[in-house]
């Protein structure tokens, strides 16, 4: 797997990179935490600690072990996701 991470303001889920089946994209931008199946490609969004819109909570994204969590600034588990 290919993980494209940027900040989302050139390439994005409207303006993809060139990407492969099971490929990853990864951006803020938006501040919008979601994870998002888009067919070949997966799309996952950490929000943001300082700003976050359309009613997220504040919050960040932890990388380990094939496994992307996106958490509240309480630690609480938001959302996650297994790579396959």
């Amino acid at each position: 797997h290919m993980f494209f991470i940027t900040h989302g303001h050139k390439f994005n889920k409207d303006n993809m990179p060139p990407l492969k089946k099971g490929d990853l994209l990864i951006h803020g931008h938006t501040h919008v935490q979601i994870v998002q199946n888009l067919g070949d490609v997966t799309y996952l969004n950490p929000g943001s600690v300082s700003i976050p819109k359309n009613g997220t909570a504040h919050g960040y994204m932890i990388y380990e072990d094939g496994v992307f969590t996106m958490k509240s600034l309480d630690g609480n588990v938001i959302e996650k996701y297994v790579m396959e």
